[in-house]
């Protein structure tokens, strides 16, 4: 060894699994196994759909 210090990182990379809501961006942890009804920051309902832009005279 030249007497350096080598940066050693200890642990284990865990990743959680969470959902994100396309509206408000804000992201959570469930605590039941069911996919969630709705965002429980902005209540919306279509929080995993994301928003679509129309233009003035476009159809759906």
């Amino acid at each position: 060894m030249t007497g350096k210090k080598e940066n050693e990182e200890f642990g284990y990379d865990v990743f959680i699994k969470g959902n994100k809501c396309y509206r408000c961006e804000h992201e959570w942890t469930q605590r039941e196994e069911d996919k969630p009804r709705i965002c429980p920051k902005c209540k919306s309902p279509y929080w995993d759909k994301p928003k679509t832009k129309f233009n003035k005279g476009e159809k759906k």
